[in-house]
């Protein structure tokens, strides 16, 4: 699991995600987690308090591109035949390397779908608000 939607999934009840939660959700040692977030702090994406960390406005924009492109990709994939299951796989494999326009071009090919094939929705992108 991506350490930002990890630092998300755990301060989204309001209190900010603790080094030890957020190694166990990972299943890395408390030493890698501070790792992942000093790199996450560096890229301006977190933040930690004297509680924990959250998320920045960068942080919580980031996770909602990754998520839009993971669930545009699994839709396109399992428009196209794949199992949900596979297409899960590969859409984490391929979050991230795909131009913004590309994504949008895809999008629009399949008339920008509101949710994902499990149902859960799809953020909103550029040129679809």
């Amino acid at each position: 699991m991506d350490c930002v939607e990890t630092v998300y999934s755990l301060s989204s009840s309001g209190w900010p995600a603790r080094v030890k939660d957020i190694a166990g959700r990972m299943k890395v040692t408390s030493p890698t987690a501070v790792q992942f977030l000093d790199k996450l702090i560096e890229l301006g994406l977190v933040t930690k308090g004297p509680s924990g960390y959250r998320l920045t406005e960068s942080g919580l924009e980031h996770l909602n591109g990754a998520t839009r492109e993971h669930r545009i990709f699994e839709t396109l994939l399992v428009r196209n035949g794949f199992p949900l299951e596979d297409a899960c796989k590969v859409s984490s494999s391929l979050t991230g390397t795909i131009d913004e326009t590309v994504l949008e071009k895809l999008c629009a090919n399949m008339s920008h779908p509101d949710k994902c094939p499990h149902g859960r929705p799809i953020p909103g992108g550029a040129s679809h608000v």
